[in-house]
């Protein structure tokens, strides 16, 4: 277990170098929502080649274990048969999960094929979901498999934040909220060490963002699918922009 009071200096040096160089970008970081869902099947590799050929900065993605312990990348804990039957992802192994046709020929792939996909083109925020999530993207940090590519990951549950800590302390983590209280998102996040705070609910104004910038914290947004609320976003102060699609965000003027 690393030292608290050494971890805390660390991550908060990490956040100051993180938000000045979201300010030196003058406009917010731009990310795929599972991809460029509004463009390919979900979480799919096909949706995040959309994403990096749109020039994306990051890429979004969950995240589930499979039977055989690799962490797939599908945001429910349930799989869609094209026969519509739903299995649980727990039961099946990575191989037979990427077999199902999700539509265009896309299976589930695993967390170790999308960072070969990204390594040097695209981050990559990966939302832990499943059981056990933290613990096995920590694995794989420590395995060399996220070697180069720029990583970011959190969850909505503090927990498996915390599991991701213990497991590879240099990755930045992000906890996501329903509404909830300013002051205990702050609080939460400095709990688990997280970089950036992810409040994914409406509306956000310039007085939360600034209370959480204040605290030292990265703000991202929910995604949007809107151009006029993905500016009202950026004008707000938000440093990390999401959409389904790729266009949206591209149709956004920020002035300096």
């Amino acid at each position: 277990m690393p030292d608290p009071s050494s971890e805390s200096s660390r991550t908060c040096a990490c956040r100051l170098a993180a938000l000045g160089s979201v300010d030196a970008r003058r406009s917010p970081r731009t990310v795929g929502h599972r991809g460029a869902r509004a463009l390919a099947p979900e979480n799919t590799l096909r949706a995040f080649e959309i994403a990096i050929a749109r020039g994306l900065d990051m890429v979004e993605l969950d995240v589930h274990l499979s039977r055989d312990g690799e962490v797939v990348v599908i945001h429910d804990a349930e799989v869609r048969y094209p026969d519509g039957r739903r299995v649980a992802v727990a039961t099946l192994s990575a191989a037979e999960l990427a077999a199902i046709d999700l539509g265009e020929g896309q299976g589930v792939p695993r967390l170790v094929d999308v960072f070969a996909l990204a390594r040097g083109r695209i981050g990559v925020y990966v939302e832990l979901k499943g059981l056990r999530t933290g613990a096995g993207l920590g694995a794989l940090v420590r395995a060399g498999a996220a070697e180069g590519v720029e990583l970011v990951s959190g969850s909505f549950v503090p927990a498996l934040v915390a599991e991701l800590r213990d497991a590879a302390p240099q990755v930045p983590r992000s906890v996501l909220f329903q509404r909830t209280a300013t002051s205990d998102m702050i609080a939460t996040c400095a709990s688990v060490g997280a970089a950036y705070a992810h409040p994914c609910f409406r509306p956000l104004d310039a007085a939360l963002v600034d209370a959480l910038h204040a605290a030292g914290l990265i703000v991202m947004a929910p995604h949007t699918n809107d151009v006029a609320e993905a500016r009202a976003f950026a004008a707000a102060g938000i440093d990390v922009l999401a959409t389904d699609d790729p266009g949206v965000l591209a149709r956004i003027a920020v002035s300096s």
